[in-house]
């Protein structure tokens, strides 16, 4: 948390009528406080925007400036709820409740909004840029930033301006940004606010003629805004010092892509509002133009850029890791776990199409938030390291699995969920049985993902709540599995997912799109889950970077000699050779055999569910396992 708990308008455990309990603060702005609430009834988190204490106390003795303050908040609800749209923040409800406020109760309002955990758009831009680099700016465009622009669209399609659009009031739920804050737009027919807020803004996105008259602003005081943030996809972050309000260009192009985008730029943030795109419309098939003057371009190799110094950091944050996960292993589970080999694509030129069963929905969703993803089973190969003397053919039936593994955020509802029935001992959190759920504390420096305070858990940096939950045993894994109708993956099962969803064409994953190779291919960060592409199944992760808790009741020694209880469990990792599914060898160390109260820093969980075996053509088939 950023402040001291004293300065929060809404201290942590508060319930907002009866529905709304208060688990973080996030941030504050101007007027504003934002926090992260679970809701009970609906069993999901969201976010709760309220006017801040410190403001209420400011103003307490000016009615006239609460009034203002009000109807400007009022007026944010009218402008979203008027809007429907993925790429913009969905509203939930607009509520009042009454506080204690300097020894006195007073009602505040607050509005419920859709929660987005962990990145902004800043987070998918380089803080050097794109430049010179076409493919990746071209990438970055249309993977994020036309999206952006259709929720601009929308918003404008409203009759509304958004006043203060800057990467950091993008929200990325996955891949997909979600514009957010409005408290600065106006909507044609709204009366105007007067008030301080009025003059408000970010000026090195706020175009001059939103300074000098607020009032004059409209559907071009956005669009120099969005030209701003494509000026900085290309160049990199702008300084501190930067002359705000004035036209934006690029230092050299280098390319004719880049000299389209300069010329776009200079048009979005021109100083006069009527030199600009009039429309989102405009702006946005001018880059489809210049999208396809790049594809036109022949690829050239370059050379990687230097990391930049947050990308050093991270580095760095990663070797500590690595460095204690071989302390912590004996380096030789590890050397397989926590280092990354080049890998070479599968022989064979294209993968088969995917035949899913009939009457069988592709994907469900789950109560903790998690998309599962339909796996469509089949026959699958066990190769002799895991079927134990020699490969064995078994029949895997369809099943469900986890998008992405299980993030910080989403154990962490769990905990709170169940906090009742765990106790916090010895940097652990422990259920009845004193049987160790997870381990608490430090992974690496300054990484320490969960907490727990005045009887909630937390994750303790927001910013790493979609990373995945790691040092969770298997004891912890099972049980949040429970808790939530499902089950951890057999061996098999993960096995199956991994192997017959890998893109033999693919020979880079998630991260080695966005990091550079010099260090992505050898050692991993604390990252986003979204951050990994999906396997042919829509599966993300099931690679080498993270390992995974499953059950084995086979014991990966075979099949005809089952295990039970605690020797059930096991850990796997993404597998370094040829497609297992044609039967080639793969390194023994994949599948280990671990207690189920032991973690590791390395080492996440994700869950699986049973389809339905009346909807399934596959169920009158044995089971491999």
């Amino acid at each position: 948390m950023a402040d001291a708990q004293g300065a929060h308008t809404l201290p942590i455990g508060t319930t907002l009528n009866n529905k709304w309990v208060i688990l973080e603060f996030i941030a504050k702005g101007g007027m504003g406080e934002i926090y992260r609430a679970h809701q009970l009834n609906l069993k999901r988190d969201v976010a709760i925007k309220t006017i801040s204490r410190e403001w209420l106390e400011d103003i307490s003795e000016d009615p006239e400036e609460v009034e203002n303050a009000l109807r400007r908040f009022q007026q944010e609800v009218l402008t979203m709820v008027q809007i429907r749209h993925p790429n913009v923040l969905q509203l939930y409800d607009y509520e009042s409740a009454k506080v204690v406020l300097n020894g006195q109760e007073k009602e505040i309002e607050y509005i419920v909004l859709e929660y987005v955990p962990g990145m902004t758009l800043r987070d998918t831009m380089r803080e050097e840029g794109f430049h010179p680099d076409d493919e990746e700016m071209a990438q970055w465009i249309r993977r994020y930033f036309l999206p952006v622009l259709e929720g601009m669209k929308a918003i404008h399609g409203a009759g509304i301006f958004h006043r203060d659009i800057k990467p950091e009031n993008v929200l990325m739920d996955g891949d997909i940004p979600k514009i957010a804050d409005f408290g600065l737009a106006r909507a044609c027919n709204m009366a105007s606010v007067t008030c301080s807020m009025e003059i408000k803004g970010t000026p090195a996105y706020m175009a001059p003629e939103q300074f000098i008259d607020f009032k004059r602003s409209d559907q071009r005081t956005d669009i120099y805004a969005l030209g701003k943030i494509l000026y900085e996809a290309a160049e990199g972050k702008m300084p501190t010092n930067v002359v705000p309000f004035k036209q934006a260009s690029l230092a050299r192009p280098a390319t004719p892509f880049f000299v389209r985008i300069d010329e776009i730029v200079r048009r979005a943030t021109a100083e006069k509002p009527e030199d600009r795109f009039s429309t989102v419309e405009e702006l946005q098939e001018a880059l489809e133009q210049a999208l396809s003057l790049a594809s036109s371009q022949p690829p050239r190799p370059s050379a990687s850029p230097a990391p930049s110094h947050r990308q050093e950091l991270m580095v760095w944050t990663a070797a500590i890791a690595l460095l204690l996960a071989l302390l912590t292993a004996g380096g030789i589970w590890y050397s397989h776990f926590s280092i990354e080999h080049p890998s070479t694509p599968s022989a064979s030129v294209a993968s088969p199409p995917v035949i899913y069963p009939k009457g069988v929905p592709r994907s469900l969703p789950s109560p903790d938030g998690v998309t599962l993803v339909l796996v469509p089973g089949g026959t699958f190969t066990l190769p002799a390291e895991v079927a134990g003397g020699a490969p064995k053919r078994v029949e895997v039936r369809p099943f469900y699995m986890d998008e992405t593994p299980v993030t910080n955020h989403q154990f962490v509802n769990f905990l709170n969920e169940v906090r009742d029935e765990v106790e916090v001992r010895d940097g652990a959190v422990r259920d009845r049985k004193g049987r160790i759920w997870l381990y608490l504390g430090e992974v690496v420096e300054g990484y320490e993902p969960i907490v727990y305070r005045d009887g909630l858990f937390e994750v303790k940096n927001s910013a790493h709540s979609a990373c995945p939950v790691v040092r969770v045993t298997g004891y912890g894994a099972a049980a949040y599995a429970a808790h939530y109708g499902k089950r951890l993956p057999t061996m098999v099962e993960w096995l199956f997912a991994a192997a017959e969803g890998r893109d033999p064409g693919r020979a880079k994953g998630g991260l080695e799109t966005i990091f550079p190779a010099s260090f992505s291919a050898k050692i991993r960060l604390p990252y986003p889950v979204m951050l990994f592409s999906p396997n042919r199944f829509g599966i993300k992760g099931l690679n080498r970077r993270l390992g995974c808790w499953v059950l084995d009741p086979t014991g990966g020694v075979g099949l005809a000699h089952p295990r039970r209880g605690d020797e059930n469990y096991a850990i796997v990792a993404g597998f370094e050779k040829a497609d297992i599914s044609a039967g080639h060898g793969f390194p023994a160390s994949l599948a280990i055999h671990r207690k189920p109260w032991e973690a590791f820093e390395e080492v996440g969980f994700r869950c699986v569910k049973d389809v339905d075996s009346q909807a399934t053509p596959l169920s009158d088939r044995p089971s491999g396992l």
